[in-house]
């Protein structure tokens, strides 16, 4: 099982995590951060199985993902 966090004020809700997540765990949040883009979230926690293929096609870097 992994954990992920993502940075908020990074994230410009590209979406190439939502993509990228082979369990589609990810999703477009309905919060904005200071910048005014749509934060991603995950929609559960207990299902990241700690791939790291989000963080990896993130532009921005504003994904970590511990095993």
């Amino acid at each position: 099982m992994g954990r992920i966090a993502l940075d908020k004020e990074r994230c410009k809700g590209c979406l190439l995590c939502t993509e990228a997540c082979p369990d589609g765990n990810l999703a477009i949040g309905e919060e904005f951060n200071s910048h005014g883009y749509y934060n991603v979230s995950v929609l559960d926690t207990d299902r990241c199985r700690g791939c790291a293929l989000c963080a990896e096609v993130c532009p921005d870097v504003a994904i970590e993902v511990w095993k």
